[in-house]
C-alpha cells in the first residue's frame, strides 16, 4: 500500500512483533504464441532522443484480451495486431520468459508495439489510447546509470564504510546468505573472485539471454559496494558480507536502458525471490509500466532502493521521484551534499557518493562518483536488516533508515528534521540496526513505571520513539505524540509513566508499545 509523502514521513514501525507477508495469487489465461525473440528486437536506447522511436509499450485490458485470445487460439499476437487496425503496428512479446513460459502469452504483463516506418510514436499513441482492448499505451523512455569515474584515482580508500558506521553494524550482523539482492544495472563480472559463492542466477534484458555479463562496469561497481566478499584479505569489503547477488542487466554498454528493461528486470527479480532491489539509474520522464512494477515489488515484500541522480538540480529523476521508493542522494567525505546530487521533496536520505573505492569489471579496483554508489550502501543495510527480520517490509526499512540517519551533519542546508537536500540525514548502518533490535524492559515501583531500552547515540536529537498505552492487550491504544518523560542517554533511553500523561496509573495492568518514527 503506497503512502503519500506527508504520511510516509510519519510512517510507524512496531518493534518486536512478528511480521507476516500475504501474497495474493491470481489466475490468468495463457495462450500459445509462436513469437519468441532470442534477442532484444528493437534498436538500442539513445539518451539523446530520450525514448524509443521504433516501438511503444502497451498494456492490454487483461479480461478483454483473454476473451479475445479465447476466440483466436493460434497466432494470437498476429490477430491482435490486425485488431488494432493500424497497418504499421505489430504486437510483440519481447520478454516471454518473464515470468511466463516461452510459448505463452501472459496478458497480466505489458507488451510492445513494433512501429514500421513511417509510423511516429506520438501519432500511434494518440490513435490507440481509446481502443477498447488497450488499457494504456506509452513511450518507452530511456534512462541512464548514475555513476561517473573521477579523474583522480588516488584519493582515499573505502572511507564510506566507517562514515556510515558499518564496523559497528557488523558487530550486530554481517548478513545472511538467505537474503537475495537484485542489482538492476549493467550486469556483473567476477574476474577477481569478490563475488565467488555470492551470486544466484540473473538475466540480461538488454540482449534477452541468461548471461548478465557486465560490459560497462557500473553494475559490478555497485554490486561491490553492496556485497563484495569481506574479511577474506582480498581487495575490498561490501556492506553485507553474506547476502546473495542477483545480477539483472537492464543497462547497456553505454550505461543506458529502456524503462521496459527495468520493469521486466524487476518483475523477473521479484518472481525469482529477491528481497532487496537496487536500481542505480533514472530518467527524465515518469512511466506507468515501471511504476506498476515497483509497486508490485513493494506489495510482494521487496525493498526497492534507487537514486536522485546526478544533474545537480532540484528535480529528482524517475523513479526516484516516486514517494514509494527509498531514494538516496550523495554526500562527500565532509558530509556535504555532493554538488552533482539531485535534491527535492522525494529524497529520503543521503549516503557517501564521492571517491567510492570498489570493484572494477575488468579486474582490480577503481574509484567512482555518483548517487549510484550511495544507493547500494542503503541496499546493503536493507539486506542486513532483512537478515535480522526476514519478513521486514519496504515501508519498515524506509522508516528505520530515515530514523537512524545522522541529521545536521552537513552544511547549513542540512536543517533539523527533514529537508529537501539531505532528506532525514546521512545513512548510519549501526543506528538503523540498533533501532530494528529495540527491546524494552519495564520496572514498576509504587508510584510509576519506567520503560528502558538500548538506543543509538543520536536518539536525543532525532527523538525517534513514540509511546502507546492501553489498559487491555487488545486495546484501544492511545499514542502520545510528544512526551516530556523521555530520558535520552548515550547508549540507552527510557520513558517514565508517572500518570501525568496517561491519566493516572491503573490499579492492576497497563500495556505499552514502543514505536519508531522518522522524526
Amino acid at each position: 500500500m503506497s503512502l503519500p509523502l506527508s504520511a510516509r514521513k510519519n510512517n510507524l514501525v512496531r518493534v518486536r512483533i512478528r511480521m507476516c507477508l500475504a501474497k495474493s495469487v491470481g489466475l490468468a489465461l495463457l495462450i500459445y504464441s509462436p513469437l519468441v525473440f532470442a534477442n532484444w528486437p528493437f534498436a538500442s536506447p539513445d539518451p539523446r532522443i530520450g525514448y524509443a522511436e521504433d516501438h511503444l509499450i502497451v498494456k492490454f485490458h487483461q479480461s478483454r484480451a483473454e476473451a479475445f485470445a479465447g476466440v483466436h487460439r493460434t497466432n494470437v499476437l498476429d490477430d491482435l495486431s490486425r485488431e488494432l487496425k493500424e497497418p504499421s503496428v505489430e504486437v510483440v512479446d519481447a520478454f516471454p520468459e518473464s515470468p511466463a513460459p516461452l510459448n505463452k502469452v501472459d496478458f497480466r504483463r505489458f507488451k510492445f508495439l513494433r512501429l514500421k516506418p513511417p509510423a511516429k510514436p506520438h501519432d500511434i499513441m494518440q490513435r490507440l489510447k481509446n481502443h477498447p482492448l488497450v488499457e494504456y499505451v506509452e513511450l518507452d523512455h530511456v534512462g541512464t546509470g548514475g555513476g561517473t569515474v573521477p579523474n583522480d584515482p588516488n584519493y582515499g580508500s573505502q572511507w564510506h564504510l566507517p562514515k556510515i558506521a558499518a564496523p559497528n553494524a557488523w558487530d550486530i550482523t554481517t548478513g545472511s546468505s538467505s537474503v537475495i539482492v537484485a542489482v538492476l544495472d549493467t550486469g556483473l563480472n567476477n574476474s577477481d573472485g569478490e563475488f565467488t559463492g555470492r551470486t544466484v542466477a540473473g538475466y540480461d534484458f538488454v540482449n534477452n539471454d541468461s548471461d548478465p555479463a557486465d560490459d560497462h562496469g557500473h553494475g559490478t561497481a555497485g554490486a561491490g559496494v553492496i556485497a563484495a566478499n569481506a574479511n577474506n584479505g582480498v581487495l575490498v569489503a561490501g556492506v553485507d558480507w553474506k547476502c546473495k547477488v542477483m545480477p539483472i542487466k537492464v543497462l547497456d554498454a553505454n550505461n543506458s536502458g529502456f524503462y521496459s528493461w527495468w520493469a521486466a528486470g524487476l518483475d523477473w527479480a521479484v518472481a525469482h525471490g529477491c528481497k532487496v532491489a537496487n536500481l542505480s539509474g533514472g530518467g527524465g520522464s515518469s512511466d506507468t509500466t515501471l511504476s506498476q512494477s515497483i509497486l508490485n515489488a513493494i506489495a510482494n515484500g521487496v525493498i526497492f532502493v534507487t537514486i536522485t541522480h546526478n544533474d545537480g538540480s532540484g528535480t529528482i529523476r524517475f523513479p526516484g521521484s516516486l514517494t514509494n521508493c527509498i531514494t538516496l542522494g550523495a554526500t562527500d567525505a565532509q558530509d556535504r551534499r555532493s554538488l552533482f546530487s539531485n535534491y527535492g521533496p522525494q529524497i529520503d536520505l543521503v549516503a557517501p557518493g564521492t571517491n567510492i573505492y570498489t570493484v572494477y569489471y575488468t579486474g582490480g579496483l577503481t574509484y567512482w562518483w555518483g548517487t549510484s554508489f550511495a544507493a547500494p550502501q542503503a541496499s546493503g543495510v536493507a539486506a542486513l536488516l532483512a537478515s535480522l527480520k526476514p519478513n521486514i517490509t519496504h515501508e519498515q526499512v524506509q522508516t528505520l533508515l530515515c530514523a537512524g540517519a545522522e541529521d545536521q551533519v552537513g552544511d547549513a542546508s542540512d536543517t533539523p528534521g527533514f529537508d529537501n537536500f539531505y532528506g532525514w540525514g546521512r545513512l548510519n548502518a549501526y543506528n538503523t540496526l540498533l533501532l530494528a533490535q529495540t527491546q524494552v524492559t519495564a520496572i514498576r515501583s509504587n508510584n510509576d513505571v519506567t520503560l528502558s531500552w538500548r538506543s543509538p547515540a543520536n536518539a536525543a536529537s532525532k527523538k525517534p520513539y513514540r509511546i502507546q498505552f492501553a489498559n487491555s492487550a487488545s486495546g484501544p491504544w492511545t499514542t502520545l505524540g510528544t512526551s516530556s518523560n523521555f530520558t535520552y542517554g548515550a547508549t540507552n533511553s527510557s520513558w517514565r509513566d508517572n500518570g501525568s500523561e496517561t491519566g493516572g496509573l491503573p490499579a492492576l495492568y497497563r500495556f505499552y508499545r514502543l514505536r519508531i518514527v522518522s522524526q
